[in-house]
């Protein structure tokens, strides 16, 4: 493989289009395929090139990348795209799918000849949209150098967290937990505030520079005040991440998962499944 790769998307959602127009954007010669036709049409006329079947888009292929809702969603894609591969490409699985898929899908990998990088994402729609991911990486060094054109065009940093699958996918659980429990923390002090007869307004503004305060609850919590709920991460994907951290640690107290894992269901249950987790603010009103 040259310095400047021939990439293969494979799933455009939120994230993955956004992704996709980041990469053919640097100059990288890029193929995309979603599952859905329609999601590819805002593709047509270029500068990436639409493909319309899973082996036509990765055929010559140096990297594949998947971005896809979870582990099922990767497992039906990648058992028509691993045959189509060529020996030695590389398969840079970004989908969140917890850390026995992706040590299933590296097995996969191996047995196809394919080389597999655990590669999933930390950031939302807008991070997506301005190349400002982190990346979580876990792969040969020899794969991940391979790799890199296509990480700088995502993502402003990485953080290598092993040289085998599942470790990034495993950090990424770690991540997304903090997240959910953040963002419902939050909306239990929003919502606490204003119970007990306060503007909770006054709650960011307290928190403001304190050494307790953070961008994202500011972020998040600015968005239930405002009941701005336009999806940048949806609620069902969150509570998709929480049960594979709580599927990932039995042996470990799991209280506060099976906490989060109650307020993002009730969320999603109560119609907001597909509104942007601050949305979980919503579970603290009945």
């Amino acid at each position: 493989m040259g310095t400047t790769p021939r990439v293969a998307v494979l799933g455009l959602g939120t994230m993955g289009a956004a992704m996709a127009r980041r990469i053919s954007g640097a100059g990288l010669v890029t193929t995309v395929w979603n599952r859905s036709s329609a999601r590819s049409e805002d593709f047509a006329g270029g500068p990436a090139r639409v493909a319309t079947d899973v082996a036509s888009a990765v055929t010559g292929a140096d990297v594949v990348l998947t971005m896809l809702f979870d582990a099922d969603a990767v497992e039906s894609v990648m058992a028509e795209a691993l045959p189509a591969m060529r020996p030695g490409t590389i398969w840079l699985q970004c989908s969140t799918v917890g850390v026995a898929a992706a040590a299933r899908f590296a097995g996969q990998a191996a047995a196809a000849g394919v080389r597999f990088v655990d590669a999933p994402v930390l950031g939302t729609k807008a991070p997506a949209e301005g190349g400002k991911l982190t990346a979580l990486l876990a792969g040969p060094a020899g794969a991940l150098a391979e790799v890199e054109p296509v990480i700088q065009a995502i993502a402003t940093r990485s953080v290598v967290a092993g040289d085998t699958a599942p470790a990034a996918s495993a950090l990424k659980l770690a991540l997304n937990a903090w997240i959910a429990t953040i963002t419902a923390g939050i909306a239990q002090s929003l919502t606490i505030a204003d119970r007990l007869g306060l503007d909770p307004a006054l709650v960011l503004e307290a928190l403001q520079g304190a050494a307790a305060d953070s961008p994202y609850a500011q972020l998040k919590g600015g968005a239930m005040l405002e009941h701005g709920f336009e999806a940048q991460f949806e609620v069902v994907g969150l509570l998709k991440d929480v049960r594979l951290a709580r599927e990932a640690t039995p042996g470990m107290p799991q209280h506060l998962l099976a906490a989060l894992d109650e307020l993002y269901s009730a969320t999603a249950d109560g119609g907001a499944g597909n509104q942007d987790i601050a949305a979980v603010w919503r579970a603290f009103q009945g």
